[in-house]
């Protein structure tokens, strides 16, 4: 496998980004086995940072695919992904993150239980961290 990654923090605009490729484990519906397949997948994230008094705001959209095997699951289940994802990151202050994230995912897998589980939805996400 090869794999790339590229990071400009956000100060105040930011970009993460990764890409992968390769070969591994995949299950083949049409032999109803485990064969070596080509696999690839990535995302990219944008963020703006914005400071005001001892708070931070922080919005972020990010897009990832992925097509391939994964090799930990029930005969290298085959995974299409394609997440849209976008959100705000806010800290109030120093020791308290919330953050809310809304997702549309849609993902394919397959398997020698299921050939063609195709899974779409929307996912809202609300997170409160506490540092210490």
């Amino acid at each position: 496998r090869v794999a790339l990654s590229f990071v400009w923090y956000a100060q105040p605009v930011g970009l993460v980004a990764e890409y992968n490729w390769g070969s591994g484990p995949q299950y083949d519906a049409s032999t109803q086995s485990v064969a070596q397949h080509k696999l690839q997948g990535g995302f990219v994230q944008a963020m703006y940072r914005y400071r005001a008094g001892g708070q931070v705001i922080q919005p972020f959209v990010r897009y990832q695919g992925y097509h391939g095997g994964k090799k930990l699951e029930l005969d290298a289940r085959r995974h299409e992904v394609h997440e849209t994802e976008g959100g705000v990151e806010w800290l109030p202050f120093a020791n308290l993150e919330l953050t809310a994230m809304y997702t549309r995912s849609s993902r394919v897998t397959s398997d020698a239980v299921a050939t063609n589980n195709r899974q779409q939805g929307n996912l809202l996400r609300l997170q409160a961290q506490f540092n210490y």
